[in-house]
């Protein structure tokens, strides 16, 4: 062994010395057994009773259940036919009012150009923008232009706009004073009348918009620009949004091949390579296909070492071509970003690889592309060797360097291609070899470009853009995918429709007008209820909005949608439900309304799907109703309502300081010193609250318009409507129809708000230790409805409904809810919410029917019960409600009316559940809250008791290090799951023990950041609801930076299995491992959600080293959490029976012929070069 080799080996054997000790305990596991078995069953009891009588004390959810069940109610038979039949009707309506003002758009621009082209040749024209009147010409950039505007903020667009006029965008890329851009701007200056025609005809219109093939972009209502972090104004190119491609371009099949070949190392020609591809993958919508190959091969480099390479298909679906979602555009951008240049140069097989692709059956098979992109060079350079070499006396001899012969690939092409129906772009980076990519191109009826830098690539690639906006016959509509408005309108979907010039026999524009998402998914929300949830897909199956889906407003990225069979599949059996099939096809084309029951629906659930098709757009939805929805019980208001009309039972509204408005003081003088409003109390920093009575706020699908309420600013008069309506005598008849005006809320809202009313005095009166502790105390019921204490503001779009503690109740409502640690809102520290659920007023039933109707139970709401096991609600209580057997104990309703909470810091509950858990052992050292150590069984020092409570999902809930963390370090304590904190106590429980059941899932519109540091301050963040409301109109013009972006992720997540616990209602056991060691016991705290989990002898291994390796390794493998898929996904697989060409369904295509011109090498010079040589070395070689 060499000197040189000794170190090396001395620290590879110290390296596994060193790991092995993780695996050597220093005692046997099974040697040791616990001595806290009857504490900690006695500490599971404790801390739930201490959590019960907090609930008690603090949320009164008996007392306010008692105000539900003695509520009058009414039966009211639910027609699903009849409802699908109103939203079909009602959003139909929605979207052919768009289609209709686009087409009219369409119409005029068409006549407009004609008309100018026509003018052109006798009239004289203004050359430049300067000379343009500011009713033509106002630029998005140049606020000199806008001077004479006033730009008035508007909560529909969200922005400072003008509506007596529209402005233009003018791209970086294209010169401003050229005649093109000139006449562009002109003649669309004609579309000011009817844009603001529609939107006088159509309060719901957002943008309105022209894109010419000039780059130039007309846009209705106008506005100035948004700007960059540096506050330069943002580029935007029409020609490259989704919108004017999908409707320009038609479909295609494009094939990328990249040269990955080592020669494009140098001078970045492989950043350039990269970044084309990443622009032709950008500019594809989901009508095309499309893949990436990266061509190379192996070769042995100077000193006679195999270098294996190959040529590889970029996409996870290697054999053929996918469809351009987001899913697919997003992996293969992400492949491309991974790769390095390696290898020697094989475009034989690129090309072999990319028409095999394009001759399958995954394609449109309208119009096929090639898109090369290579330096041209047929060597790599002296490392890149076509042979082993070999060695002589005098040392070794590499094999030769390898020359490409391109003669090969053009002949291939040739083959493949012989009739030219694939055209080739070919795009040469930096270097001369023009000859190989240009005879490809020029021969297959495409171009050659040849780039010098990777600035302005858009631009320097107008050979390709142009094709594919000339090339395609386009003359009718279409929607578009959802996509992320640039305008900062949320996702939304666009009615583009292209303008064919038939004087100039080509495509001059396209004009688009679009639909917001969010208004879409408020328009179904209003037609909600109980357990009732809707749905709506495109033509493609493709969910565009789902409960189990992200709000359309909390997407950071061009969204990714799911095929609708996944979100509705059965969850045990992991398939798409009997029959759904049946509903999908009548969502995507049916005509009429249909109905099917299926029995194992979402979570096994039976249930009725009623479905339909939208007339005018290529969408569909559905309403899933389970069996008890079918007859909804609606509260009905007090028949006494007096006793409310007074200012000390009165309910009020959450805009506090709008009662100190004008418009409400003249309305109602007295209210705003009656309540008392407090701003910046100690407890409630930056908040404005009263101590004097709870407000109400009524959620979004409370409003008969919720689309109204939410992008109306004038709070004064939302403040005065609200108060007038939850405190009037004024009947209840419910939302009108569309013809018609009427009250503003939706019918049953007062009655929630009545029969809450008095739970507001017991709140007050409270009186238990903890009060100062508790922040909120609140409830929500499924109506939207809102009731808190202290009285203060909740952010515009709040549902309670849809926040995490009213679901997390909802689901398993036999039981109390305990919330992870979370930062409050409002700034004041870590909180834990404390939830019950509410059960809808009891049913009255007697006897005789629960016994011959359900026989030995379980029973449903209203009969009687002895405990909780009996009822299918798994809530057995005595109630005041009417009804048979009032004297006894009944079972709850099945539906959930509500959910009640409190929010308390978590520091206070963190202190009395560890005071809780105290050893009964005189030494005290074993307690949970006990900062000393012990010895180990084996002696050693340093050994402690850890003690922690967790959910049935894994989450720690009460942690030691929770309390060390600062409030602002989110990440230390949000979220963090027992496989992070102790992985091989959750390793056994996962394996050994199968108390937790592991689910897998893949996430299309998930959220990614980038590392970076901790937030040390809020300071100039939106806190308080306020502030989040009105964030949007004072964000100012430069954009807040983000460490989020969009990204698709595996979820991981854990489900308990209770029954794991077994007879002893208790799992211990030993481990040793290489973070930490000691003694587990876990438990149930039967009546929450939470589990006790106690570490005897616990000792902390993770900082032996400066960085465990197996530790991490360890936490990895049993973490919860949200995964960044690196490597893509096969999830959005997506199928084709039939190609578009086999359907018929391709739009004619005009066969343009593209100018091609390269410059080819000069074989005379050549020639002349060797022959000088030769001369040379035949004069001055000596003779031998």
């Amino acid at each position: 062994m060499t000197s040189l080799l000794r170190p090396v080996v001395l620290l590879m054997l110290l390296f596994v010395l060193h790991g092995s000790c993780y695996y050597s305990p220093s005692y046997q596991p099974e040697s040791v057994t616990g001595s806290l078995t009857g504490d900690v069953q006695n500490w599971a009891i404790m801390i739930q009773n201490y959590i019960s009588q907090l609930a008690s004390d603090g949320i009164m959810r008996d007392k306010t259940q008692r105000l539900l069940d003695t509520a009058n109610y009414t039966y009211e038979k639910k027609n699903g036919t009849h409802i699908v039949n109103e939203v079909r009707n009602e959003l139909s309506g929605y979207f052919a009012k768009k289609k209709s003002a686009a087409e009219k758009l369409a119409t005029k621009i068409g006549e407009l150009y004609d008309e100018r082209q026509r003018a052109n040749a006798s009239a004289v024209h203004p050359t430049t923008l300067d000379q343009l009147p500011s009713s033509v010409y106002l630029d998005s950039d140049v606020p000199t232009t806008l001077r004479d505007e006033t730009l008035l903020f508007d909560s529909k667009f969200r922005k400072h706009i003008t509506k007596a006029n529209s402005t233009v965008k003018i791209s970086d890329e294209v010169p401003r004073n050229i005649k093109l851009t000139v006449d562009a701007v002109s003649f669309s200056a004609g579309l000011n009348d009817l844009f603001t025609s529609n939107l006088e005809q159509d309060s719901t219109m957002r943008w309105q918009y022209y894109g010419s093939t000039a780059g130039v972009f007309r846009l209705y209502p106008g506005r100035e620009w948004d700007t960059n972090f540096a506050g330069f104004y943002n580029d935007y190119d029409p020609r490259l949004r989704p919108w004017y491609i999908a409707a320009t371009s038609g479909p295609k099949d494009v094939v990328i091949i990249l040269d990955c070949s080592l020669s494009m190392i140098d001078d970045g020609k492989f950043v350039i390579a990269q970044a084309v591809a990443k622009i032709v993958i950008n500019t594809l919508t989901k009508q095309d296909y499309v893949n990436v190959i990266c061509a190379r091969a192996s070769h042995w480099d100077e000193v006679g070492k195999w270098k294996a390479y190959s040529t590889d298909v970029l996409s996870c679906q290697q054999d053929k071509l996918v469809a351009a979602t987001n899913a697919h555009r997003k992996d293969l951008i992400e492949k491309i970003d991974n790769l390095e240049p390696m290898g020697t140069s094989e475009l034989e097989k690129g090309f072999e690889v990319a028409f095999k692709l394009l001759h399958g059956t995954s394609r449109t098979g309208c119009q096929s592309l090639i898109v090369l992109i290579t330096d041209g060079k047929d060597t790599d350079g002296e490392s890149v060797r076509c042979g082993p070499g070999y060695y002589t006396r005098s040392g070794y001899v590499p094999g030769p360097v390898c020359k490409y012969n391109w003669t090969k690939t053009w002949d291939l092409v040739k083959q493949k291609n012989p009739q030219t129906a694939t055209r080739i772009f070919s795009y040469l980076t930096k270097d001369d070899g023009e000859s190989f990519p240009g005879k490809l191109a020029c021969e297959n009826r495409g171009s050659m470009k040849k780039l010098l830098s990777g600035e302005n690539l858009i631009s320097e690639m107008s050979n390709y853009f142009s094709f594919l906006s000339t090339n395609v016959r386009a003359e009718f509509g279409l929607w578009t995918s959802p996509y992320l408005d640039m305008g900062g309108l949320g996702v939304m979907v666009t009615h583009a429709i292209p303008i064919f010039s038939t004087d100039i026999d080509r495509v001059i524009g396209v004009v688009g007008v679009d639909c917001t998402l969010d208004e879409i998914e408020f328009k179904l929300a209003r037609y909600q209820w109980g357990s009732v949830y809707s749905f709506l897909v495109n033509k493609d199956g493709e969910t565009i909005f789902h409960p189990l889906m992200k709000p359309s407003s909390n997407l950071k990225e061009d969204p990714i949608f799911i095929p609708i069979f996944q979100l509705e599949k059965e969850m045990s059996g992991g398939t798409a439900p009997t029959n759904f099939s049946i509903v999908e096809r009548g969502m995507r084309t049916g005509s009429t309304v249909g109905s099917v029951f299926v029995e194992d629906a979402r979570d096994g659930v039976s249930a009725t799907y009623f479905y339909a098709a939208l007339n005018d757009s290529e969408f569909g939805f559905a309403f899933s109703l389970s069996p008890t929805d079918q007859e909804y019980r609606r509260s009905k208001e007090p028949e006494n309502k007096t006793v409310f009309q007074t200012m000390e039972r009165s309910s009020y509204y959450n805009l506090l300081i709008e009662y100190n408005r004008t418009v409400v003081r003249n309305r109602f003088p007295n209210v705003f010193p009656y309540l008392d409003v407090k701003y910046d109390d100690p407890k409630y920093p930056g908040l404005r609250v009263t101590y004097k009575h709870s407000s109400i706020f009524l959620a979004p699908k409370c409003h008969c318009d919720s689309v109204e309420y939410i992008f109306n600013d004038d709070l004064a008069t939302k403040t005065v409507s609200a108060h007038e309506w939850i405190n009037g005598n004024e009947p209840d008849v419910g939302c009108p129809d569309s013809s018609k005006v009427g009250q503003k809320y939706e019918k049953g809202i007062r009655a929630d708000v009545l029969i809450t009313q008095p739970i507001e005095i017991e709140w007050k009166q409270r009186n238990f230790e903890a009060l100062n502790k508790v922040k909120w105390t609140y409830v929500g019921l499924r109506s939207g409805v809102f009731r808190t204490y202290p009285g203060h503001r909740s952010t515009r779009s709040y549902d309670p409904t849809a926040r995490p503690w009213y679901k997390r109740a909802a689901k398993d409502p036999s039981k109390t809810s305990i919330s992870t640690p979370y930062m409050d809102a409002a700034g004041v520290g870590k909180i834990i919410t404390i939830s019950q659920a509410l059960f809808e007023g009891m049913t009255p039933r007697n006897e005789t029917e629960c016994e011959q109707d359900y026989g030995e139970g379980p029973y449903p709401g209203g009969c009687t019960c002895i405990r909780n096991e009996d009822c299918k609600s798994r809530s057995c209580y005595k109630s005041d409600g009417p009804g048979h057997n009032r004297a006894k104990h009944r079972c709850a309703t099945e539906r959930v009316e509500g959910v009640t909470s409190l929010d308390l810091l978590y520091s206070d509950f963190h202190e009395k559940t560890m005071e809780i858990m105290k050893s009964s052992d005189a030494n005290s050292s074993r307690s949970c809250s006990s900062t000393s150590t012990y010895t180990c069984p084996n002696g050693d020092p340093g050994c402690s008791t850890r003690c922690y409570l967790f959910d049935t999902s894994a989450n720690m809930i009460v942690d030691p290090d929770f309390e060390l963390a600062k409030d602002i370090e989110v990440s230390k304590y949000a979220g963090v799951t027992m496989g992070k904190k102790e992985g091989e106590i959750m390793r056994e429980l996962i394996f050994k023990h199968q108390f937790f059941i592991r689910k897998d899932s893949v996430e299309f519109q998930g959220t990614c950041s980038i590392a970076g540091g901790q937030k040390v301050t809020l300071k100039g963040l939106p806190t308080n609801p306020e502030e989040q409301d009105d964030y949007y109109k004072t964000k100012g013009p430069i954009p807040k930076f983000s460490n989020d972006y969009g990204c698709i992720q595996d979820l991981v997540s854990f489900s308990v299995n209770r029954s794991a616990l077994g007879s002893s209602g208790m799992l211990t056991g030993n481990v040793s491992g290489p973070c930490m060691q000691g003694f587990y016991y876990v438990t149930a705290l039967p009546s929450t959600n939470l589990f006790l989990l106690v570490i005897e002898n616990w000792k902390n291994e993770q900082q032996s080293n400066f960085f465990n390796f197996n530790c991490r390794i360890t936490q990895k493998i049993v973490n919860a959490g949200a995964y960044r898929i690196i490597n893509g996904t096969c999830a959005d697989e997506g199928t084709t029976s039939s190609t578009l060409l086999e359907q018929n369904k391709c739009p004619q295509l005009m066969d343009v012929n593209i100018p091609c011109t390269y410059q080819q090498a000069n074989h005379n010079s050549i020639s002349k070069s060797l022959f000088s040589v030769i001369i040379l070395l035949y004069f001055f070689l000596p003779v031998f």
